[in-house]
């Protein structure tokens, strides 16, 4: 039987968590390479309608740190597209393939987390900034549903003009992830991450 997405997922956060394990030992003497060749390895494992995706196992739901960080931007330099919507499970409404709402609460008390969400700023602006000049009837329903599902990284000035009603008042971290369809179901593979277990059997 050939390998599946879902066995590349465990075999990728299993990796990240033994890395991760070797950072927090020594960090000084912990050879980035490493980190950076799995980025590269897993910036395309979204996990279509298998489960979450690795960028959301090992990033979502946990304290980050300057690992958390420096495995960020390796990311997005392989590739990784963090406004990208896929279904978690068959029959399942699509989802962004990390969290942005529980990065943006993290970012309140967490350093690493702001510095993660200003880079998801920049980038949003890039991503949507045409999006705001097109009339609202000529913008397409995908898209619209990244800026709903993705509103926490977009930068209130070009959300006002793109989806004003989706501006809210920012809260305090309370740590977990915001609801949706599947919290149960990420919220179990946060704690995949913190014991270091594999996602799936």
């Amino acid at each position: 039987m050939g390998r599946t997405a879902t066995d590349d997922v465990n075999r990728l956060i299993g990796a990240f968590t033994d890395l991760q394990e070797t950072w927090e030992k020594d960090p000084g003497q912990f050879d980035w390479k490493q980190l950076e060749a799995l980025a590269q390895d897993g910036a395309q494992a979204y996990n279509e309608d298998a489960g979450p995706s690795f960028h959301a196992l090992a990033l979502d739901g946990v304290e980050h740190t300057a690992f958390h960080e420096r495995f960020f931007d390796f990311l997005l330099k392989a590739g990784f597209d963090p406004f990208r919507l896929t279904r978690p499970g068959t029959g399942v409404a699509p989802i962004p393939v990390i969290d942005h709402a529980s990065l943006s609460e993290a970012a309140d008390v967490n350093p690493s987390s702001a510095r993660m969400r200003a880079i998801l700023m920049e980038l949003a602006r890039e991503r949507f900034s045409a999006v705001a000049a097109e009339p609202p009837d000529g913008r397409s329903a995908e898209t619209m549903q990244a800026v709903s599902t993705c509103a926490e990284s977009i930068p209130s000035d070009l959300l006002e003009r793109i989806a004003p009603e989706l501006i809210s008042p920012r809260r305090p971290f309370a740590g977990g992830r915001s609801g949706d369809a599947v919290e149960g179901y990420l919220s179990q593979a946060e704690v995949i991450v913190e014991s270091g277990r594999a996602p799936y059997g």
